[in-house]
């Protein structure tokens, strides 16, 4: 079962409607480093790897850090599934810079991801849906690591309501 690893920040501001776009550069375990889109839908994965306070906007913090994932110990919570709705490599840095109301992350992480991927990055919008059960499973160490993609163990069927955009254009 296919599912797409984010911070669980930005897991949490996707599954309350806040979000409803993923930038991505791609992870450093990931062929060329570079990000390629897998599918067009997954679980998303909430990981605490890599995810760093100071890197999300104040004013988003305490809506994001309401959400728990790690309950018990050696198991994540899978909560939402994701189904893109359009994906664009952006290589302009001022249509970057006009997403900032749609997302979570301060300006110099989504520049400093741009910079690093030859002034590029993707973006998908995504339409989120809640499980009609949170899952539990189990943390497997190939799961771990500096990838956006993990195949997983467990058969989820994807079906769920959806989540309302809360941030609309």
């Amino acid at each position: 079962m296919l599912a797409f690893k984010e911070w669980s920040y930005i897991v949490t501001a996707l599954g309350k409607g806040k979000q409803s776009i993923i930038l991505r550069k791609g992870g450093i375990s990931e062929e060329n480093g570079d990000f390629e889109l897998k599918g067009k839908e997954f679980l998303l994965f909430p990981t605490l790897f890599h995810q760093a306070e100071q890197l999300v906007k104040p004013s988003w913090l305490p809506f994001l850090k309401s959400e728990q994932y790690y309950e018990q110990p050696e198991k994540v919570r899978i909560k939402y599934f994701a189904r893109v709705v359009e994906s664009q490599v952006l290589t302009d840095w001022e249509k970057v810079k006009k997403l900032d109301t749609f997302h979570a992350w301060k300006e110099e992480i989504i520049k400093e991801r741009f910079t690093r991927w030859e002034n590029k990055i993707q973006m998908l919008v995504v339409q989120v849906f809640e499980l009609g059960a949170a899952q539990d499973i189990p943390l497997m160490p190939e799961y771990e690591g500096c990838k956006s993609w993990v195949e997983l163990d467990v058969k989820i069927d994807l079906i769920g309501r959806p989540v309302v955009n809360r941030n609309i254009i």
